[in-house]
């Protein structure tokens, strides 16, 4: 599958922090431990000092809990600094003209001191929580790049939902038009009526359904439909819990969230779009085969039903004419040609199989047993033919008997064909490859029909190959392997059948 497109992340969300009830009681905790100390000390305490840590604490709370509630500090610490050191003493009342210009001045360089200290503050969250989103970003985008199915998808996305919302996360899809649960983030979360109803609703509207605000009635979980080539019915949805607007890092965790399901929605579409290519691949396969293969039909079957109809019009008009031999001769022509025949209709079988898509039921199969039972049916079939077989312990592989035995067996119908002598059959192991071969001492295969073997086309194949080495093409290519011929050392040629070993197989 491949890499999942990053989307951009929106750099003029306002990062700026909301004040919290909590940062004005910090704020106001700082103000009033300088007040006391300055309060304590204010008479041999310079007024000049107490202005400078008035400013600290107005500093330290904007770099602590924010622009705003640095800007409630400078307030907070004027009136601190009225209170102690403007005349009348311990009073807000300002007694002299000119302390009013003092207040100001100072109103000033504190509300820019708190001003300067929070933006900074703000920016500092504002930058984390990018770093943060695109780290999440990076971990999306990479955890989705090796997703196969859907439920695949569906678990990656719940677990960074769950991780950003710092709450429940599930997603539900479709199964005979009702929602059904996919994953689910923790483990066995079970959502409750009102989170289904919404679950529900954004599936069938194809819109998001919000969370219900705290305190209110309703589902607790924000869900969305992910967009999809499948259409609503194939269409799953994604919920998390709503995160409190009033959290510091709400900004990037929305926003990360948002990249979440923007990532998981394209995995989706992409995922479609592999399946729908798989399928048109496989569509386009199949009439290759077709091709390939019915243009050496026409070819195979004239020559017995040309044997055939000759003898047996032979036999009608001169068979009281001739000699007993002769008419052995002909019935024994009519038997081999009809046996010959008979092959081509189980062939065409096979042609059926492979023209409507080659459904192949995988199961564990002993590969040298299937290679035996082709070897025995070939003695069976030519008994004058000389078919050896050496054939060590093979892994188990996952693969179809009937075809595979189907396979060697058209090899090795070719070698009797076309290279009198002997012909052995052997298998190995190469690396994670099982390799089943079919030896002969003839003449080789033409040039054409060798390139035409190995490469990935199923059209055009080359005069003279007749049906039994497409079909033989064809059936390994649907175990997931591939057929290729060499020459042999010694004379003769060597068609190969290679097939993949699981990691897992049962040898």
């Amino acid at each position: 599958m491949e890499p999942v497109e990053t989307p951009r992340l929106n750099d003029n969300r306002r990062w700026m922090t909301a004040p919290t009830l909590g940062g004005f009681i910090g704020a106001a905790l700082i103000l009033i431990a300088i007040g006391t100390v300055v309060g304590s000390a204010r008479h041999v305490l310079p007024e000049s000092v107490a202005i400078l840590l008035f400013m600290m604490g107005v500093l330290v709370s904007a770099a602590g809990f924010g622009f705003w509630v640095g800007i409630a500090s400078a307030f907070g610490a004027l009136a601190g600094f009225n209170f102690l050191y403007v005349e009348p003493h311990f009073s807000l009342h300002i007694g002299e003209p000119q302390d009013i210009i003092k207040l100001v001045v100072f109103l000033l360089a504190a509300g820019i001191t708190g001003l300067i200290s929070g933006r900074l503050r703000e920016q500092v969250d504002a930058a984390e929580g990018r770093a943060r989103a695109l780290e999440v970003v990076s971990q999306v985008s990479s955890d989705l790049t090796h997703v196969s199915s859907q439920s695949e998808i569906a678990k990656v996305a719940v677990r960074h939902l769950n991780a950003l919302a710092q709450g429940p996360a599930l997603a539900l899809g479709p199964v005979d038009g009702q929602l059904r649960m996919l994953a689910s983030e923790p483990e066995g979360y079970l959502p409750d009526a009102s989170e289904l109803e919404a679950a529900d609703v954004a599936w069938r509207r194809g819109r998001p359904e919000f969370a219900a605000a705290h305190g209110w009635n309703g589902s607790r979980l924000t869900f969305y439909p992910l967009s999809g080539d499948g259409g609503k019915s194939a269409t799953p949805v994604l919920g998390h819990a709503r995160i409190s607007p009033d959290r510091r890092d709400h900004g990037w965790r929305e926003q990360a969230i948002d990249v979440v399901l923007q990532q998981s929605g394209q995995a989706m579409q992409r995922l479609s779009l592999s399946e729908a290519a798989e399928n048109e691949r496989r569509r386009a396969t199949s009439e290759q085969m077709r091709a390939a293969l019915l243009a050496s039909l026409s070819h195979d079957l004239r020559t017995p039903l040309a044997t055939i109809l000759g003898s047996v019009t032979t036999l009608r008009e001169l068979g009281d004419t001739l000699a007993p031999a002769a008419q052995d001769d002909l019935l024994a022509a009519i038997e081999e040609e009809t046996g010959r025949l008979g092959r081509y209709v189980e062939k065409l079988l096979q042609l059926t199989r492979l023209q409507s898509g080659m459904e192949v039921h995988l199961a564990w199969v002993d590969a040298g047993d299937a290679a035996l039972a082709s070897v025995n049916r070939a003695r069976r079939a030519w008994p004058n033919a000389r078919i050896e077989i050496v054939m060590p312990t093979l892994p188990m592989i996952r693969a179809e008997a009937g075809l595979l035995e189907q396979a060697v067996f058209n090899l090795i119908e070719n070698a009797v064909k076309y290279a009198p002598g002997v012909i052995r059959v052997t298998g190995a192991l190469d690396d994670r490859t099982l390799v089943l071969s079919v030896e002969d001492r003839g003449r080789g295969l033409p040039q054409p029909i060798t390139e035409w073997l190995s490469s990935d086309s199923m059209t055009r194949a080359p005069q003279g190959s007749g049906l039994g080495l497409p079909i033989s093409k064809g059936i390994a290519r649907s175990l997931g392997g591939t057929i290729a011929a060499h020459r042999n050392p010694q004379g003769g040629t060597v068609i190969e059948i290679r097939l993949p070993v699981p990691e897992d197989h049962g040898a």
